[in-house]
């Protein structure tokens, strides 16, 4: 799939910076908002096995092994898996990492995992639906499947180049920034865009691809997968966050992220069965 390997590419040319950016700590959505989301949605893993669905550089894979899960990560990357291998190799947990599709986990076993989770790279997989129907496959039947996701209703989103949706900002004399209010348009239209990842806690800026979809795209291909929704968070950062990061105060006022919790049924209980 050509798009595939467009993202492939992208992620691979990333990877360097992403790395360095992910493990100086220098996320501070990950560290104050969504990664706490993450951790408190999936709960007690201890002896659970559990797979990281677009694992990236290792970081929740290694977070849920420290807890004592039997660990699985899956991306894309080749770059960012070899960088996961490399911190399992000099510090090992046990984690197991495979450069993979995420629609095409033909190397895990059906019904082998107690849950699994995808941390902010849903929004950037091609075949989401493709996605999905795997993550079924492979859980077992009560298996819980996580989803962190920036959230589909307020997602800073561009078309042909121009910014359609996301916050709207007063600059001040001083240079500060005021969000003034958060504009949403076009939510209905499915759409790819790139984006460019380009900020001072960045050793050095590079691009990758997302995807638009609407909450009921999402909603809708894991009821049809057998995944029905069992809890939902729209979570608020952390205060200490705020308190080192003041711009995060603004997920007070609107939500950055969502967090779906949705659990495996048995084939009798499925629609139409």
């Amino acid at each position: 799939m050509e798009l595939n390997e467009t993202i492939r590419r992208q992620w691979n040319k990333g990877a360097k910076s992403w790395v360095e950016f992910v493990r100086s700590g220098r996320d501070y959505y990950k560290e104050h908002l969504n990664g706490p989301a993450l951790k408190r949605m999936v709960g007690n893993v201890r002896g659970k096995r559990v797979l990281d669905v677009g694992c990236g550089e290792g970081y929740f894979s290694r977070v849920f092994a420290r807890m004592g899960a039997e660990v699985t990560g899956i991306d894309i990357s080749e770059a960012l898996i070899e960088a996961a291998r490399e911190e399992e190799r000099e510090h090992p947990l046990g984690v197991k990492y495979f450069v993979a599709d995420a629609a095409d986990l033909g190397m895990l076993e059906s019904e082998s995992f107690d849950i699994a989770f995808c941390h902010m790279a849903l929004s950037d997989i091609a075949d989401y639906e493709g996605a999905i129907a795997e993550v079924s496959r492979i859980l077992k039947v009560e298996g819980r499947f996580v989803i962190v996701m920036e959230h589909p209703c307020f997602s800073t989103r561009f078309m042909e180049g121009k910014k359609v949706s996301g916050w709207e900002i007063r600059l001040g004399r001083d240079g500060s920034k005021e969000y003034l209010y958060y504009r949403v348009e076009d939510y209905l239209r499915r759409h790819s865009y790139t984006w460019e990842w380009k900020h001072d806690r960045l050793p050095y800026s590079f691009v990758t691809t997302g995807f638009h979809r609407t909450l009921s795209d999402y909603v809708n291909t894991l009821t049809k997968n057998g995944l029905v929704i069992t809890r939902l968070d729209e979570p608020q950062p952390l205060e200490e966050g705020v308190r080192i990061h003041p711009p995060l105060r603004k997920h007070y006022r609107v939500p950055f992220s969502l967090v779906i919790e949705a659990t495996k049924i048995p084939w009798r209980l499925r629609s139409g069965d």
